[in-house]
């Protein structure tokens, strides 16, 4: 039976319901829903740490967006639990922790109701949705028991050590969605067959193949030009030159060490050259060097859109972008947007691109349910006929617009979304009772000062207030 005890409530003047726990005996995670944050007591490492992982394991937002903080006096806080925590305090004094817990409460408000049994889509909100209410990057963390040396714990709670292409896989697809930029921190070396990063490299023997070698430096005798390894210079513990019976007394004078030789305690082979080979100490497969796969390793940031996308739900398939007549997927309109910005380098002409954005309280869309979907039609098409044939546009994220408009400069774009913006407004308020739905708009020139990416996050950030 859980334990019906759920820590210690921490006094605050807010009176919020933080609770502290030192007990973690058959706790109920579920319980963790009534909680606006946590302090875990660190003293109970083990403990501490398998319960982190179950809060941050659950697919329930409230229950793995909780704000949680260790309680630590001096020891040192293991950097994948750290990771998952909010912060490392020292007493539980209200002013240790509360400021990181209204900044990630007042995330958390802003984060509308998503629905969907996607797995994957599951993962991926979770992800942006932790990253965007911490606003922090999703850092690769060193490990020794990660399959390949590093780990992402947040991702890798909901993966087995050993399935790093379906990990890797998720960050590839959510990169090419645009929802993060990359930050390169390292490359890691992996085994071709099972993606291993627990190789032992050794030197072996071109004939044999063994690594059982050893190593002596050849000597160079000026006067004959004799060339042996070492061994075969001495004598009575004296170099004396096999060739030509001579005393060798002063490296530099008498000879030099141009490099060393191998032998082979194998086969008795000797030569100068080894083969380079790597040993998966996981499948025990044998790869020449070149050929292990290399993977660079980076940390991911949320861009603009990204946090666009944790605000409104990422959803399985990007219906909504094909319902709409006149609108292309987002993936197509970046295509165009390089374009159009590679044609104003060559061209010196002028062009622009916009956004429309919906604001909305997080709930909203949740309540209105199909109406709010029969709202953003009607915007849509209001936007369409109010827009010139050549502009493009898609919709993303539930409730923003981009528009490319071309050989159009930003103010006239601005004019013209301004004008829209009003007529939206005035459609939204005499058809959504008490929505509290503002519509924001910016606009931006087409130029060679920034990239595509660089331009679309622009858009999208600090939209100007109506």
């Amino acid at each position: 039976m859980a334990n019906d005890q759920f820590g210690k409530k921490v006094q605050t003047q807010s009176d919020k319901e933080i609770f502290f726990i030192s007990d973690y005996t058959d706790l109920d995670i579920k319980r963790v829903v009534i909680s606006d944050a946590i302090i875990l007591d660190y003293s109970n490492r083990e403990g501490c740490a398998s319960f982190i992982r179950q809060v941050r394991s659950s697919f329930v937002e409230s229950i793995y967006l909780v704000p949680i903080f260790i309680l630590s006096i001096s020891e040192e806080i293991d950097a994948y639990i750290a990771s998952l925590t909010d912060g490392t305090i020292h007493s539980l004094q209200e002013e240790t922790f509360m400021g990181v817990y209204q900044g990630i409460d007042q995330r958390i408000k802003q984060l509308q109701t998503t629905d969907n049994n996607d797995q994957e889509i599951k993962i991926q909100n979770k992800i942006i949705r932790f990253h965007y209410t911490r606003q922090r990057r999703m850092k690769a963390i060193i490990s020794s028991s990660s399959h390949i040396g590093y780990e992402f714990p947040l991702l890798s709670l909901h993966f087995k050590n050993a399935n790093t292409e379906e990990k890797f896989g998720i960050l590839d697809k959510m990169v090419g969605k645009e929802l993060f930029r990359l930050r390169y921190e390292d490359i890691v070396h992996l085994c071709n067959n099972c993606y291993s990063g627990f190789l032992n490299y050794r030197e072996v023997c071109p004939k044999c193949q063994s690594s059982d070698l050893y190593t002596e430096n050849l000597i160079h005798h000026f006067v004959c030009a004799h060339v042996a390894p070492e061994s075969d210079y001495i004598t009575n513990d004296q170099m004396i030159c096999p060739k030509c019976n001579r005393l060798l007394r002063h490296i530099g004078v008498d000879y030099d060490k141009p490099s060393l030789i191998y032998t082979c305690n194998s086969c008795g082979h000797h030569f100068q050259d080894s083969v380079m080979q790597a040993l998966c100490m996981n499948c025990q497969t044998i790869h020449n060097v070149d050929s292990l796969l290399s993977r660079k390793i980076y940390n991911y940031e949320l861009t603009a859109l990204g946090e666009e996308a944790a605000i409104g739900g990422l959803v399985p398939s990007q219906k909504t972008e094909s319902e709409m007549p006149g609108f292309i997927g987002f993936s197509t309109f970046n295509i165009f947007l390089k374009y159009e910005i590679e044609r104003i380098k060559n061209s010196g002409k002028t062009s622009s691109a916009g956004s429309l954005s919906l604001r909305s309280p997080a709930a909203l869309n949740a309540s209105m349910g199909i109406k709010y979907t029969l709202v953003i039609n009607e915007i849509a098409e209001f936007l369409k006929n109010a827009t010139l044939a050549t502009d493009i546009l898609t919709f993303i994220n539930n409730n923003t617009f981009l528009i490319i408009s071309p050989d159009n400069d930003k103010f006239r774009l601005e004019s013209l979304l301004n004008n829209i913006r009003h007529s939206i407004q005035k459609l939204i308020d005499s058809n959504v009772d008490d929505a509290n739905i503002v519509v924001k708009i910016k606009a931006e020139n087409i130029d060679s000062s920034k990239n595509h990416n660089d331009l679309i996050n622009s858009l999208l950030t600090n939209i100007g207030a109506p």
